[in-house]
């Protein structure tokens, strides 16, 4: 009797010891996709980062914007803070703070240092409103 007890007992444990692999190499997979997704979106952030802060640069030298360009601008940056926004477990507090802020109708000082946060771009080499 005791041979089929230890049989028994050997196969709980592989079956344990199985399920448990499953269980955590499904755990794992579920965290390399969301890793995978927030790499691809901030692959995607900074892309369009980078065409702000150009945009920024361009908007410090130009004498004037018409308001054509000025619409363009703020919709580039409307659709970077929904980036963020879409993605929160991507990105941190900080960067969530500063999308949070550029929707909700800021002053346009509030709307310029939100953007250069966001962007990473130095205070000093920051001015959308083309002065």
């Amino acid at each position: 009797m005791r041979p089929s007890l230890i049989a028994l007992a050997g196969a709980a444990a592989i079956a344990l010891a199985t399920g448990g692999y499953a269980v955590g190499a499904g755990q794992q997979d579920g965290t390399s996709e969301r890793s995978a997704a927030c790499e691809q979106t901030k692959h995607e952030f900074d892309l369009r980062a980078d065409q702000i802060r150009e945009q920024l640069r361009r908007g410090s030298q130009a004498e004037e914007t018409d308001s054509h360009q000025i619409t363009i601008d703020e919709s580039r940056a409307k659709i970077l803070g929904l980036i963020v926004q879409q993605n929160p477990t991507c990105f941190g507090v900080g960067a969530r703070a500063a999308a949070t802020l550029l929707h909700e109708h800021p002053s346009e000082g509030q709307a310029d240092a939100a953007l250069c946060d966001l962007t990473g771009t130095k205070p000093e080499d920051c001015s959308t409103t083309g002065d």
